[in-house]
């Protein structure tokens, strides 16, 4: 009787230690109850290459796939908002009210796109203009040019740079390829047995660096930060461990390397066998070797919410500047999100600029339409005053395979392939001059300086930078000499009507001379003209009334320095 009664007892023990077992094995696994900061800072860090708590997302992939190799219909606004010191608040508005509107289709499997785009200044005031891809030729068109498109064929592009002057086109592609690829992308994919892998390879690295060090832990709601401090000097043994670990990544570097390879390739630049990404590595370990190190004390922080990695950090102190650097992901009722955000501040002044780039997208369930939005911005406090420019792209792509995009026809479209150098040049001189009267008239419409170009140049400052860049090469080139090339264009706009032509031909002259003196920048390329009629190089209006249209008259013309700058018209 004994017996069975201890048997009995030995069995309810046994269950009961199972049950306990199975309850202590489900918290310690299951749940974050049992772990030290540590082990629960290396637990989330691992989860970086996750496809469901980490970065990875399986679903972005799948539209990333679909959306470069298929068919769709997008649409899209484009905007920015800036304030910045020495745009006064009249720019300012212009700026805001400026948006870039777009519809369209593509076609990634016949490799076509066309987009209607337009430059809107405000709600009555825009510049419509189309984008087409076809049959290997580009073009754009707008009706305030012309009915047809302007194109180039994108084949034999090395002979068309020539055409501009270009002498050495050993590095100009002969085409360029004006659709993303999906290559890279699928190089980068990592299987299961790959991911974790590189997870066994790289967090053994963090776990012997940090491992020994104390890890705090911060909790608001549902979000759990886990942080461990570190030396500059601990810092950069982690990260030369790491790179000379990577060097040698059976699995990491052949992606990267083809990766290069292919990036290489759309630049149409030759591989160099010098020039690696296992030697670009090299070159960044002997770097960090040969820098000196000052000291510093910087924090390594894991977030997690809803036991899913949602962000690292990493905050940089030293004795003039503190910088924070994070990188994150939320995935709230299918609403993804990324995010990259780095913080400086000024110890001693508390000037500080906040630097943010986030990537949210809608519809991923479904792959039917997808909601993209982009934001990138610069926002800082400089001298007591915030200074900001922030950009933000709302786009839409709905696919639909049963789209179709018609091909150019020989009669929509100017290809510049078939013109000479001076033709060419003639006709984009032309267009230049034809976009600029209109922006001159556009901008009188929205009240905006006319001396201060547009609102696109303080809405995207490096184009500004460009634009003066440009004017002061033009100005060095002014000082020297034109091409060849561009003084035979510039000369046959008026050599045309050189020698006996009848009155409506000068009369065409004229206009001819006041559109060329109104565009032209510099005094050097405008003309004069003088005879029965008198025409200075700062008039704006030219004296047809003068000419009789039913007369005939002789035009001569007069040169300085090979370019025209003289017309005398005597009647016949």
């Amino acid at each position: 009787m004994k017996t069975k009664v201890i048997g009995r007892m030995i069995s309810i023990v046994i269950v009961l230690i199972l049950i306990l077992g199975g309850i202590f094995a489900y918290i310690y696994f299951g749940t974050d109850l049992l772990k030290s900061n540590g082990q629960l800072f290396f637990k989330y860090l691992g989860q970086v290459l996750d496809v469901q708590d980490g970065f990875i997302d399986s679903q972005l992939t799948e539209y990333s796939k679909k959306k470069y190799t298929g068919k769709y219909e997008d649409s899209g606004t484009f905007s920015a908002e800036i304030a910045m010191n020495g745009i006064d608040y009249g720019t300012s508005q212009a700026v805001n009210d400026f948006n870039i509107t777009y519809s369209g289709k593509v076609d990634n499997t016949e490799r076509k796109n066309e987009q209607n785009i337009t430059l809107n200044y405000s709600e009555d005031v825009n510049f419509p203009f189309k984008y087409k891809y076809a049959n290997d030729t580009v073009g754009l068109q707008t009706d305030y040019v012309s009915s047809k498109y302007i194109g180039i064929e994108n084949s034999n592009l090395k002979e068309i740079a020539e055409k501009f002057g270009v002498e050495d086109t050993s590095e100009f592609p002969d085409t360029i390829d004006f659709f993303s690829d999906f290559t890279n992308q699928e190089t980068m994919n990592l299987t299961e047995d790959e991911r974790q892998q590189i997870i066994d390879t790289y967090l053994p690295i963090f776990e012997e660096k940090l491992g020994q060090k104390e890890f705090t832990k911060t909790k608001e709601n549902d979000v759990t930060s886990y942080s461990v401090s570190v030396t500059n000097q601990e810092i950069k043994d982690l990260i030369l461990t790491i790179l000379e670990t990577l060097k040698n990544d059976s699995i990491l570097m052949p992606k990267m390397e083809e990766m290069f390879k292919n990036a290489l390739d759309t630049m149409n630049q030759a591989s160099d066998e010098d020039m690696t990404v296992q030697s670009l590595i090299q070159a960044m370990i002997d770097d960090m070797n040969d820098a000196d190190i000052e000291e510093g004390t910087n924090t390594i922080t894991v977030t997690q919410t809803n036991r899913k990695l949602s962000a690292i950090a990493l905050t940089i102190n030293d004795t003039s500047t503190t910088v924070e650097f994070t990188i994150s992901k939320t995935n709230d009722s299918g609403n993804l999100t990324y995010g990259i955000e780095m913080n400086a501040t000024d110890n001693e002044t508390q000037e500080n600029a906040r630097y943010f780039f986030t990537a949210s997208y809608q519809g991923l369930e479904e792959l039917a339409s997808v909601n993209e939005n982009y934001q990138f911005g610069i926002v800082g406090n400089i001298d007591g005053e915030e200074q900001k420019m922030i950009y933000t792209l709302n786009c839409t792509d709905t696919f639909n395979d049963g789209l179709t995009i018609e091909d150019f026809k020989e009669d929509e479209i100017q290809l510049l392939n078939d013109y000479s150098a001076e033709e060419m040049i003639t006709l984009l001189m032309n267009i230049v001059e034809r976009i600029g009267e209109v922006n001159s008239e556009q901008m009188q419409d929205i009240g905006f300086d006319e001396e201060a170009g547009n609102p696109i140049l303080y809405a995207f400052p490096l184009t500004s930078i460009g634009l003066l860049t440009y004017n002061q090469a033009a100005s060095v080139v002014k000082e020297n000499s034109m091409s060849e090339v561009e003084m035979n264009a510039f000369n046959a706009k008026f050599e045309q009507y050189e020698g006996v032509q009848r009155g409506t031909s000068v009369t065409s002259l004229l206009q001819a001379v006041v559109t060329n003196n109104i565009s032209k920048l510099y005094d050097d390329r405008k003309v004069e003209v003088s005879g029965v009629v008198t025409m200075a190089k700062d008039a704006t209006e030219a004296p047809t009334e003068e000419i009789n249209t039913g007369s005939t008259y002789n035009v001569e013309l007069q040169y300085t320095e090979g370019l025209v700058s003289g017309i005398i018209i005597t009647e016949q």
